[in-house]
This record gives structure tokens, sequence and C-alpha cells, in this order.
């Protein structure tokens, strides 16, 4: 099922007019790009005068986080000097009632994934290390990341009946063994994850929502976009909610990215404590702990499935190193 996004004839002329006289060419034709999990408007614009460009924003049908969203990426686009290497180009904005779209490079030929290669793998995290270089100069620009929902999700279900069982149901046949293994683990990994903002570690600009979807490689280095979410935080966060994606699509595993992204770090001379993986690691499987069982939200039809995708891989990365039981298998269908 795909989440519900306006049609090209549905943008008003006088929006057209506006992205005509910024690109500086007429309009051929436009199509609906489909990408992410929500209902954004997002449009792939063919001009007369043969090049291309992307178009996404908030338009009809869209929700409240769309329209919160645009502004904040728009500011980051117009602001922050450190994604310009690791981001589509931005050609400005446009806006009518009810309308506002970015204008940006347009990313259609460059390389997707999954599927996942070492070398990907790695090229991504050596990119995010480099960015995170950069960007530390800049965190004071944008909001502080804020832990609700990030730093307390094992607390959360430890302590809320409903949410208990809602993670449990996803093991099945397997929940009593489920069961006593979060027994057992459940008070290290809220330990752990109340760890995540201390401020005895790198901070600095992260993304927050580093994904297959919000990524591409071009010439073989990556491209970033969906910058919506940019905050100044810990930057082990950024990599450690990005592993589990990587993983749960066939790539390479979250210790081998992490001894990547580590030492181009080290060679920037950015090294941290050994707490910043394991509070990571927790938080990560906390916040899809949390999530991945609940009820579909229908504008966002396909988020329980990539958040269960990435649910697995979180809860084996957080038992690895904070070397607690391996969990049951999970039992669901994607």
């Amino acid at each position: 099922m795909r989440e519900p996004k306006p049609y090209w004839r549905e943008v008003p002329q006088e929006l057209r007019e506006q992205i005509v006289e910024i690109v500086g060419s007429p309009i051929r034709r436009a199509t609906r790009v489909f990408g992410g999990y929500g209902p954004s408007a997002t449009f792939r614009i063919f001009l007369e005068d043969g090049k291309t460009i992307f178009a996404k924003g908030a338009g009809k049908g869209s929700i409240s986080g769309n329209w919160d969203a645009i502004p904040n990426e728009e500011f980051v686009y117009q602001n922050i000097n450190a994604i310009q290497s690791i981001s589509p180009s931005y050609f400005g904005s446009v806006s009518v009632d009810g309308w506002h779209l970015l204008l940006l490079e347009d990313l259609g030929g460059t390389k997707k994934v999954p599927p996942w290669s070492e070398k990907l793998g790695m090229q991504a995290v050596r990119d995010i290390a480099s960015f995170h270089l950069r960007g530390i100069s800049e965190g004071t620009k944008v909001e502080i990341l804020d832990g609700d929902g990030i730093a307390d999700n094992w607390n959360t279900i430890k302590n809320n009946h409903d949410e208990w069982n809602c993670f449990l149901e996803l093991f099945q046949e397997d929940r009593v063994e489920a069961e006593s293994w979060l027994d057992s683990v459940i008070d290290v990994l809220m330990m752990a994850e109340k760890e995540l903002l201390l401020r005895d570690q790198p901070w600095g600009l992260i993304h927050t929502d580093i994904r297959s979807d919000n990524l591409r490689f071009r010439n073989g280095n990556l491209v970033l976009f969906d910058w919506a979410l940019v905050r100044r935080g810990p930057l082990m966060f950024d990599v450690g909610f990005f592993f589990p994606s990587v993983e749960g699509e066939g790539g390479p595993l979250a210790e081998s990215l992490l001894s990547e992204y580590l030492k181009v770090m080290k060679d920037g001379g950015i090294s941290f404590p050994s707490y910043s993986a394991k509070c990571v690691a927790a938080s990560t499987a906390g916040f899809f702990a949390s999530r991945a069982g609940k009820p579909v939200i229908p504008p966002l039809p396909r988020l329980r499935q990539v958040q269960r995708l990435q649910l697995g891989p979180a809860l084996r990365w957080a038992c690895s190193v904070l070397e607690l039981p391996t969990p049951p298998k999970l039992n669901f269908n994607l």
C-alpha cells in the first residue's frame, strides 16, 4: 500500500509559474514520486530545456508533520554549510496558500540501496563521519535533540502494561521465552538508554533519520536528503540509528560499520567514550521495540513495516554491545 500523495494536476497554476521563474525554463510535464513513508507532495519535474528537478513539500492531503517539516528543511538548506557536499543541490522554494515546495537536484539517476554491499556500507559511514566533522561548529544553529521518545522507551515498556504486551506480541509463539528474556535484560537497557544525552561525548550536527530511503550514492559518494529533523545532539546517535537499517536490508553488521566510523572520526581528532555505543544501541533498540508492534497509521501505511525490519538488528546489536542474552526470534510478517 502506498501513501496518499497529490497529483501534479492539483498543483495551482500560480505555484507552477513560481517554479518556472526560479528554474528559468517552462515545465514540460511532471510526475509523482513515491518514497519515504508519508503523504508529502513529491514530484519529478521535466523542463523544456531537457533538465529535471525534484520538488518536495506539503500540499493537498499533507498531514501536520509535513507542514512542520518543510520550513525546518528549508532553513537547513539555506543556512547549514556542512550539508552542501553531502546533499542535493538546493534551487529555492515556492509557496501559495495550501502549498509549500522545495526545489532540489533530481537524484533519479543515482544509485539506490538496497541491495547493500560491504563497500557501499563503509562508504556511507565514512561520508557520514566527514559530515559530522564538518558540522560540529554549526551545531548551535539548530535545536537540541529532545530525549522524549528516544531515551525513555525501555522505561515506558517496563512501566506500561499495554506497551509491555505490545512488544511481546511480536514474538508470538515464543512469547513466554521472550518475556523471560525481557525480564532479565530490561533494567540494563533502561540504564543504558538514560545515558544517551550525556554531554561528555562528542556532540554536533546530526541528521537523526538516516536510512536507505533517505539516501543515494552519486559517483560513489553518499548523498543524504530529508533534512527536516536536523538537530544538535550526540554524534553517535546518527550512525547508531542508521546501522539496523543497513543490516535489516542485508548489508554489513553494526560492528563493522561502527569500527569504520570510529576510525574516520579518530583521524579527524574526535574520540568517543566507551558508553556512547552502548547507550545508542540501547536507545535505538528501544525506539523500534516501542513502535514496531503498534497498529498501522493510515497516512503512513508502510511505517510499521520498516520499523519491524530494523527491530531485529537493533535488538541483536544492543544485546551484543551490552553483553546481554540474545532474544528469541521475532515472529511477524513484513
